[in-house]
Parts: C-alpha cells; sequence; structure tokens
C-alpha cells in the first residue's frame, strides 16, 4: 500500500507521539516508498572529545530513520515499536549534520525488518555507520 506520506506529517507525527523530539535536532527530511531520510542536526554541545558525534547519537537516528521508514510502509502509527537493532560503526563522524537513509527490506504480519545507512552531510559515499533492526507491528495493524 502507498501512503503518500509527507516529511512534514512524519515531523508533526514524531513530535506528538514523542514531545522531546522538538528539541532532538532529528527530523525527517524525505519519505518515499519504503524509505525514509532522517537528520541530525549538528549541535556542538553534544559532541564528545576529538568532535565525534556519539555512538549513541548515531544509534538513535538510524533507529528513528527506520521508524518513519516504517511509516511509509504501514502508515504512522506511534506504538510500532524497536524489536532489535545492531549497528557497525565504519568511522568517526565528526563536523557536520547527520543523515540516515531508511529502506525497509520485508514487511510481514508481525514485523518489518530494515537497514540503514549513515554519513555526514556532503558525503554520502562515505559511510560512517550501517545499521539493521526489525518493528513489530501494533496487534491491530497485523495483517
Amino acid at each position: 500500500m502507498n501512503y503518500n506520506l509527507s516529511a512534514e506529517q512524519i515531523n508533526k507525527a514524531f513530535v506528538d507521539a514523542y514531545p522531546a523530539a522538538a528539541a532532538s535536532g532529528v527530523s525527517c527530511e524525505d519519505i518515499g516508498h519504503h524509505t525514509a531520510t532522517a537528520r541530525w542536526t549538528f549541535d556542538e554541545a553534544q559532541l564528545r572529545p576529538g568532535r565525534y558525534i556519539s555512538g549513541p547519537t548515531m544509534f538513535m537516528l538510524a533507529d528513528t530513520a527506520l521508524w518513519f521508514a516504517v511509516f511509509s510502509a504501514i502508515g504512522i502509527t506511534s506504538m510500532a515499536v524497536t524489536s532489535e537493532m545492531s549497528i557497525r560503526f565504519l568511522r568517526p563522524a565528526q563536523d557536520g549534520d547527520l543523515l540516515a537513509k531508511a529502506r525497509v527490506d520485508s514487511v510481514s504480519g508481525k514485523r518489518i525488518v530494515g537497514t540503514i545507512k549513515l554519513w555526514i552531510d556532503g558525503n554520502p559515499d562515505r559511510l560512517v555507520a550501517v545499521a539493521q533492526g526489525s518493528y513489530a507491528r501494533p496487534q491491530g495493524q497485523r495483517d
């Protein structure tokens, strides 16, 4: 099914479901068929020594990007929840906005599986991390 969602709709749903999102620096940049791109706006106050974007920040963005992509597959539902997630850090992430593009790989009656690629804005071919995860579908949304 195609839900024809906009980034603005996703961002509103994000803040409605999770009010702290407004201060997180995270937003949906783009939404497509089974894909979503999320952005973490660079914030020097949240950097680790060496000006590194922290692993927890990268993990949070990957998880959120996949949540947005899940919306493109099953509609906006705040109760789709992460059931597992793993991340591989490839190189340091420094000095720029962090982007994450999530792609839904599989949708079944009980879960949605996806892959996420992360990079610093301006360097989409130089990945800083890759992640894979799955979301549990809410009971009322299952096939």
